[in-house]
């Protein structure tokens, strides 16, 4: 999977040969949906357990390679690890007949727009658990997710020659100032909780138009902001509205227009279900020791389909997430094959309590 380059929106060449594995490894109803998202099956009866890994990665190439127990490549930690380890899980799980049905989805663009998870949930799959799999180390617990909203704004100006720059505004300066006030609205929300708990915001990038010898006239930045549950991004999108409205007020020379251009809402998962007990027992008997359990600061296709469907989820995954995306990215190997084991035992686990006749 490492030597398959597949970053959001070329993931194809990757998705044929998921296809392929997991048909010689025995799954069944292998295929592909009209985004490019992989799917396969094992069992046939409930409940049905799904396990979901992304095969999208970000840009840029890093050399496979194995070294003192370690592999190297892009998507080693982010998240090509999970989602092989969840393969090679299902596929153990195949092996012993278990009673119920786990379907194992590779799915596309969650490094970008989502559009893998999104198509996923427009299927209305049958589903009664959910693990998705992004690092966090094989003894961790991933229960909680901040928020994510984008948006672009465009600021206008009229034009002139740059020479008589004291008669005209500037797009370029009436956005960056413009930008320190959206900055500054989020800082104030800082709770005294942690970054977890606190809203943030990050100018990821701003491009300007101008004529030949004339000022600039236009300017447009985005904003990728990350929201603690307190603070979804409904409130964020009022926010930055407020900001622009007191802005234009101020400087009617200036014309401002707001776009959203993502919004993802903070989730926390149950911690008191049938899953998360089962991946907990599963870890500590894999580790010999209490799993943590960890809230990120980031955002996961777990947001997206758990405040969608409400279906009992978690988060797990071999890896250093601080690793993520970046050029040094490499998983251990004696992490990954722990994953395996963690992943195949919390299934069983769960398929089992599933079954346990309830108590009255």
């Amino acid at each position: 999977m490492l030597e398959i380059y597949s970053p959001s929106g070329k993931e194809e060449k990757l998705a044929v040969f998921l296809r392929g594995e997991l048909r010689s490894l025995g799954f069944n109803n292998v295929h592909s949906d009209e985004v490019g998202n992989v799917y396969g099956e094992v069992g046939n009866s409930s409940p049905v357990v799904f396990m979901c890994g992304h095969i999208d990665t970000v840009p840029g190439w890093i050399p496979v390679r194995v070294d003192d127990e370690r592999i190297y490549g892009r998507g080693s930690v982010d998240a090509k690890s999970s989602l092989a380890a969840m393969v090679s899980a299902a596929c153990e799980l195949g092996h012993k007949n278990v009673e119920g049905k786990v379907i194992v989805a590779g799915v596309v663009d969650e490094e970008l727009h989502s559009r893998g998870i999104r198509s996923l949930l427009r299927r209305k799959m049958m589903i009664d658990y959910a693990i998705f799999g992004e690092p966090g180390g094989a003894g961790s617990i991933t229960f909680a997710y901040k928020g994510r909203l984008g948006t672009k704004i465009r600021c206008r100006t009229e034009t002139g020659h740059v020479g008589a720059q004291h008669l005209y505004s500037n797009a370029v300066e009436e956005a960056y100032a413009l930008w320190n006030q959206i900055r500054r609205a989020f800082e104030s929300k800082k709770s005294p909780h942690g970054i977890f708990y606190s809203t943030t915001s990050c100018l990821t990038s701003m491009r300007s138009r101008r004529r030949m010898g004339s000022i600039p006239d236009e300017c447009i930045f985005t904003i990728d902001a990350r929201l603690p549950p307190t603070f979804e991004p409904a409130k964020s999108i009022s926010l930055i509205r407020n900001v622009i409205e007191q802005y234009k007020r101020e400087s009617p020379a200036v014309s401002v227009d707001l776009v959203v251009t993502d919004r993802i809402e903070p989730f926390v998962a149950n911690r008191n279900t049938i899953l998360m007990k089962a991946l907990t027992r599963s870890i500590e008997e894999a580790l010999q020791t209490p799993p943590k359990f960890i809230k990120k600061t980031g955002t996961g296709d777990m947001n997206i389909f758990g405040s969608e469907t409400g279906v009992p989820v978690a988060t797990y995954g071999p890896g250093d997430s601080g690793l993520s995306h970046t050029k040094n990215e490499y998983v251990k190997l004696e992490e990954f094959k722990t994953s395996i084991k963690v992943y195949e035992k919390t299934v069983e686990k769960t398929i089992l309590e599933h079954h346990r006749p309830k108590s009255l």
